[in-house]
């Protein structure tokens, strides 16, 4: 049985989501002990407990400490099932951060998966719906994977309440090519329960700084369980690039408009194959791919580097990190 230092690096659930589906992938079985030991309410909260739940219910595993507050889990893996699943954290806790558990061993096996997940789509310390759906899973397709992802309800904190569906139905075939030339920028803002001018704001604060390139910002307004906003703009074109600001109570919009298209930027302007974002979330699938490659990304950060110390924990995994002007990934 492997053992996982839950408090290692970043320190957060990432370990543990990245760490089921490892085990599920390599079938190697796990000890994580010191979960969140760092934190301000260290041990597994409602959307860990979940992520831990989903992963026993598509592998057959068997687990113990999955409670409120544990710092220690076992969970032993079978075999990974196809079929149609659904997930309700019952909080706001983030179904993109769940998918995490989930999509890598689907695309593993290469079934037909069906993930309905409910709880928050665009949540703090989490990748926003359609930064997920546009930027993450459009890399995906990229290496070959059939995935879709529709929107059924937007969930924001506190009451959550969101909803999406995920479909999934073969595996990674090919290695990633994400560089090129750009051909425009896409954006969605977003409201509800808030007045509509908010999304105009942010929408013309990204339009300033974009003033030279091809820039189409839609805007949608409505109604959820809590009210919550904010934008997420990506590249079109040989390369897909991405950044999504959650907006805040007493932040302007116009300064929420601001960062996203800053934050953007910065990606454009440096030579890089993926934001800083998408680099570490994409990790589990570069150790799938059977062919060396290198991939580069703007600076460490803790979630690459806790992610990569992660799989690297498993068997047959080496993914390797160097620094020059850029970052290098290097599978």
């Amino acid at each position: 049985m492997l053992e996982i230092d839950g408090s290692y690096g970043e320190g957060g659930g990432q370990i543990v989501r990245t760490a089921l589906a490892m085990s599920m992938i390599t079938e190697e079985n796990i000890k994580v002990n010191n979960i969140r030991a760092n934190r301000p309410n260290p041990g597994l909260s409602h959307q860990h407990m979940m992520a831990i739940k989903a992963a026993e219910k598509i592998s057959g595993a068997k687990t113990e400490g999955v409670k409120k507050g544990s710092s220690e889990i076992l969970f032993e893996p079978e075999q990974i099932k196809g079929g149609d699943y659904k997930f309700d954290i019952g909080t706001a806790g983030s179904v993109t951060l769940l998918s995490q558990a989930l999509i890598p061993p689907a695309v593993y096996t290469g079934k037909d998966f069906s993930f309905r997940l409910k709880g928050g789509t665009d949540v703090k310390w989490s990748p926003p719906y359609d930064y997920f759906k546009n930027v993450f899973l459009g890399l995906l397709k990229r290496m070959g994977v059939e995935v879709e992802c529709s929107l059924i309800k937007r969930g924001h904190y506190p009451k959550g309440g969101g909803e999406i569906e995920i479909q999934i139905g073969s595996e990674i075939d090919e290695p990633l090519q994400n560089d090129g030339d750009i051909s425009s920028i896409v954006g969605r803002a977003f409201v509800t329960d808030l007045p509509d001018h908010i999304g105009e704001r942010m929408k013309k604060e990204v339009l300033k700084r974009f003033m030279e390139q091809d820039v189409s910002i839609s805007i949608e307004s409505y109604s959820s369980a809590s009210p919550g906003t904010g934008i997420v703009i990506w590249t079109e074109g040989d390369k897909i690039l991405g950044k999504g600001v959650l907006g805040e109570k007493g932040v302007p919009a116009e300064k929420v408009g601001e960062e996203v298209a800053e934050g953007l930027k910065k990606e454009i302007e440096a030579p890089v194959d993926l934001d800083l974002n998408a680099a570490d979330q994409l990790i589990p699938y570069l150790a799938m791919i059977e062919e060396s490659g290198v991939l580069t990304t703007r600076k460490k950060t803790g979630h690459l580097e806790t992610n990569i110390w992660v799989v690297n924990q498993f068997p047959n995994m080496d993914i390797d990190l160097e620094e020059d002007e850029t970052v290098r990934i290097i599978y």
